[in-house]
C-alpha cells in the first residue's frame, strides 16, 4: 500500500529581526528532527532594507504521511513555541495528504 505525502502550507507573520533569526533557528532544525522536509519557500518583508524589519514567512513542508504532518503540528514542541512567542494569530497553517 503506498501512503500519501502530508503537507503543511503555512505563512507566519513575523514582526522583527530578533523572532525571524530565532524561527529559522529554532523551527527549520525542529522540523528535520520530525521528518518534514521543507519543499519551498517565499519571505515577503515589509521594505526593501537589509536588516528584516517585520513580514511573512511562507513555506511549504512535506513529511511523510498526512498524520506526520497532524502529529508534528499537534506536538507539544511545536504548539508551546507559537504560544510562547505570540505567533497563534499571525500563523496560517493548512495541512493536506
Amino acid at each position: 500500500m503506498i501512503v500519501a505525502k502530508g503537507y503543511w502550507i503555512k505563512q507566519a507573520t513575523i514582526p522583527n529581526t530578533d523572532l525571524f533569526i530565532e524561527y529559522i533557528q529554532t523551527v527549520v532544525p525542529w522540523l528535520l528532527s520530525v521528518g518534514g522536509i521543507i519543499i519551498a519557500k517565499d519571505i515577503k518583508q515589509n521594505s526593501d532594507v537589509n536588516e528584516w524589519d517585520g513580514g511573512q514567512l511562507g513555506v511549504i513542508v512535506e513529511f511523510e504521511s498526512r498524520k506526520a504532518a497532524q502529529k508534528a503540528f499537534d506536538s507539544e514542541v511545536f504548539q508551546e513555541y507559537i504560544q510562547i512567542n505570540g505567533l497563534e494569530s499571525d500563523l496560517s497553517l493548512s495541512i493536506f495528504g
